[in-house]
This record gives structure tokens, C-alpha cells and sequence, in this order.
């Protein structure tokens, strides 16, 4: 996910397995336009709406499973010191920003009438659309998840594909987590090896966090940013990002698809394992032609799957955007830990396309490049979420939503206690949101949160 890392972002017009999304997905059709069409640096992704322009959330409101949860994970990031030093002043300040959570929450608990919600909305808060990739509001919205696999701690049998852990010579910017290369002995600083370069000149052997049994195990563990390993003691490994090489990203279904191994209308993720399962060496070869490589680090259950600003993320309640940033002003594309309104379709257990409305958080991180048209959405933990991920590729809107400037929030500080670490989310069983929980405390998000990302889209 920089998530992190920020992994760069393949043409997602091919919706295909680790071509360009977080999640293996299935192919549906090539949009003829640029949904990676990035805005200059410096240049925010958000315009402001008139009231007359704002969505109709009454619906939304009533499907309040997990949103809880998410806010408070997102005002236990906000109430970070260090989260301030990614508000600079305008055009949203880190108080606006705070104050917009509290009140929302408090909206949530006290306000029973759809319809008196949507007033307060009108009358109380600035909307602000997501700018697209067209400039005119279009986004195309993508799902990640975190997968179930086997491995090993030592080499054996079998298990003969490792994921890496962080390199000691990595070197990365201890508050934005861009990655500036490998550090040599003399103190200066190039770009680090390929994946082809690392596997083939053997430059992490000793650094081996845990063996799949099959390359194309190891390489969704390392692509999605996390993973839950069950071992050959049956013990569980929970790990996730811990950096990546810094390198451009190449999805392998869009290199089976160039290769011409997979007609690009069949390219699916059961297609990908047929072909890998008849031509394992092509597909080995395919992958080391992603000059990206992540690597991984174990994470406390409690506090895992971590999005970008070091808390949980919650399922069908996170949302992965860009935010790329290079030096201050530290102003990303998108506000951390913001109410999202999302507009689109999301697919049930069959596949299936339903219509959907509802609050989200952006509490992770998508792409390499500052693209206003692109959202990932959390899905959650195992097959269900897998499948749900693998068939999310939808056209819709993305709006965020603050408090206006000089309104006195319903909520805050004062009104409930300060935010104890973040719930364990289940994985989640079907296709409505995770039920929200008592929340519990969240680990303070330090100066470099962003080190500690798990990918959402790339």
C-alpha cells in the first residue's frame, strides 16, 4: 500500500490482479481515459461545492456499523503531535479538521432524523469534491485486502519464496517516508537494486522474514502490504510494510496480458492461477520484471492491519488515497484522517455491482503519484474480502466534508473521553461493514507513521 509506502499506481483501466489495484481483480472493460492523471505538485485535489451542489447523505446515515470505530481511529491520529505538521495552515487546519470529527460523531449519536442530519450538514459544514481524473469529479474506486496464507519461518520443503524484511541501508525520509535510496559505505546515497537484482545477486540473503511455498503467494504477501501467515506450528504471523526500494511498479496482469498469455477481457484472479499453475517459471519470470519490491516487518494483531497514519483501518470504512509528498509544506493531495461521502457501486459476495452511499475515512495511502481520481477502499481480511476486493472497479464521486471556519463543534475533548487505543477488526463476514466496537487505545502515531504503511491501491 508508501501504505505506505506509496506504491506507484499501474494503468488501472485494465481491472486486473496486482496490475494497478491493491487487490486481484477482475477484468471488465478498458476505459478509454486517465485515471492516474496526476495535478502538478503543490496543487490540492479538493473544490469547494455550493450548498445546492451537496449529495443527498440521508441514506448514509442510517448505516452506521463500524463508522464509530474509524472516527475515533482517525481522531486518535489527529491528537498526535505529529499529525499537525501535515495541516499547514489553509485551506484546512488541523483544529477545522479535529473539530469536523467530533462534531460528526457526536451528530451520529445524538441526531435520530435522517433529514434533520442532512440540514445540519447544509447549514454547518463546507463540502468539497473530489477534483477526478477529469477535473469535472469523476474518481474510479478500487478494493484492497489483506490475504490468509501459509508459510514458513526457516526454509524448507516446500517453502522456498521469501519476503524480505527492511534492508539495513535503506534510507528513506524520517517524516514523509519517501524512499531516497540505498546508503553506501562512504556515506552517499543511489538508487537501490531492482527486484531482479536483489533476488538474482542474493543482496537480502539473511534478511529472510518468512518462506511461501509458491512465488505468487510471496509476492501478493509483499504487493498488498500485509498479510496474515498461518505457520507450519500453526502459530499466526501478522505482518506488514516496512519499506520498499523505491522503484516504478509493474503490475504482473498487465504483463500477462502484454505477454499474451491472458486475453485482456479474461484476465481474472482464477485466470492468473490457472496460468501460474501450468507455467509457474513464466510467471516467476513476469514478476522479476516488477522492478518494485516491499518489504515487511511482523506487527502486533492488536494493532494490525495499520493504514498510513499508524492506526488501524477499518473495514469497508478506511479508504486509501494519494497523498504524496515530497518537502514542506507537508500538504498532500488529499487531508489525512478526513470524512469521506462516497458515491459508487461496491460488489456483493457474487460480484454483483449494488449501488452504495456511505461515510468513509481516509486513513491510508494509494499511490506514488498525485492523481485526484483514484480511491481504494478497505474490504478487510481473508477469501470474502478477497473476493469482494477482486471485483471492485466502479466510477463514482468522492466528497470530504469540514466543519465551517468559526462553528462551534457538538462534540470534542470535553464531551468524551480522549480516544484509548484502536478495536480489533474481525475479519469481516459478507459484505456489510464491520460492527463497530468499544474503542480502545491507539497507538501514538509518530514522526514517521508513514514508514509504518500498509499499501492500499496501487
Amino acid at each position: 500500500m508508501q501504505r505506505r509506502v506509496v506504491l506507484t499506481g499501474a494503468a488501472i483501466g485494465l481491472m486486473v490482479m496486482l496490475a494497478g489495484c491493491a487487490a486481484p481483480t477482475v477484468i471488465v472493460s478498458k476505459p478509454r481515459l486517465n485515471v492516474d492523471h496526476a495535478l502538478p505538485p503543490g496543487q490540492w485535489g479538493l473544490s469547494l461545492l455550493r450548498p445546492s451542489q451537496y449529495p443527498n447523505m440521508e441514506a448514509a446515515f442510517m448505516h452506521k456499523a463500524g463508522l464509530l470505530t474509524a472516527i475515533d481511529r482517525s481522531i486518535a491520529y489527529m491528537q498526535s503531535p505529529s499529525s499537525r505538521k501535515f495541516f499547514p495552515d489553509g485551506p484546512i487546519t488541523h483544529r477545522q479538521e479535529l473539530n469536523t470529527l467530533y462534531d460528526f460523531r457526536t451528530m451520529l449519536r445524538t441526531f435520530r432524523s435522517p433529514g434533520e442530519f442532512q440540514q445540519a450538514i447544509l447549514q454547518r459544514y463546507d463540502v468539497y469534491t473530489a477534483r477526478g481524473y477529469d477535473d469535472r469529479g469523476s474518481v474510479w474506486f478500487t478494493g484492497y485486502y489483506t490475504p490468509i496464507l501459509y508459510g514458513s519461518l526457516v526454509r524448507t520443503g516446500p517453502y522456498q519464496y521469501p519476503v524480505y524484511k527492511a534492508p539495513r541501508d535503506l534510507v528513506a525520509n524520517p517524516v514523509t517516508g519517501q524512499i531516497l535510496g540505498q546508503r553506501l559505505p562512504n556515506g552517499t546515497i543511489r538508487p537501490y537494486p531492482t527486484r531482479r537484482q536483489i533476488v538474482e545477486g542474493h543482496l537480502l540473503q539473511g534478511r529472510e522474514l518468512v518462506w511461501f511455498s509458491n512465488p505468487l503467494d510471496a509476492y501478493v504477501a509483499e504487493i498488498q502490504g500485509s498479510a496474515k501467515v498461518i505457520l507450519t506450528n500453526h502459530q499466526v504471523l501478522t505482518i506488514g510494510y516496512a519499506g520498499d526500494n523505491g522503484r516504478t511498479y509493474t503490475g504482473l496482469g498487465v504483463a500477462l496480458v502484454k505477454s499474451g498469455a491472458i486475453r485482456r477481457r479474461k484476465l481474472s484472479l482464477p485466470a492468473i492461477e490457472s496460468y501460474f499453475h501450468w507455467h509457474p517459471k513464466t510467471v516467476e519470470r513476469l514478476i522479476l520484471k516488477n522492478h518494485f519490491m516491499a518489504f515487511l516487518k511482523p506487527y502486533n494483531p492488536a494493532h494490525w492491519p495499520l493504514g498510513s497514519l499508524g492506526v488501524k483501518v477499518t473495514p469497508h470504512r478506511s479508504l486509501a488515497t494519494d497523498k504524496t509528498i515530497e518537502a514542506p509544506p507537508y500538504q498532500s493531495i488529499f487531508p489525512r484522517a478526513a470524512i469521506t461521502f462516497v458515491s459508487t457501486q461496491v460488489p456483493d459476495l457474487t460480484g454483483h455491482q449494488q449501488p452504495f452511499t456511505g461515510f468513509l475515512l481516509d486513513q491510508d495511502t494509494g499511490g506514488a503519484i498525485r492523481a485526484a481520481g483514484r480511491a481504494d477502499i478497505y474490504m478487510g481480511i481473508g477469501p470474502e474480502a478477497e473476493n469482494q476486493a477482486g471485483y471492485e472497479l466502479s466510477k463514482g464521486r468522492l466528497y470530504y466534508l469540514f466543519l465551517k471556519p468559526g462553528v462551534t463543534p457538538l462534540g470534542g475533548p470535553g464531551a468524551a473521553p480522549t480516544m484509548p487505543a484502536p478495536v480489533n477488526t474481525a475479519p469481516v463476514s459478507g459484505g456489510a461493514p464491520a460492527t463497530a466496537g468499544p474503542s480502545t487505545t491507539a497507538p501514538k502515531s509518530s514522526g514517521n507513521a508513514m514508514q509504518q504503511m500498509f499499501p492500499g491501491a496501487k
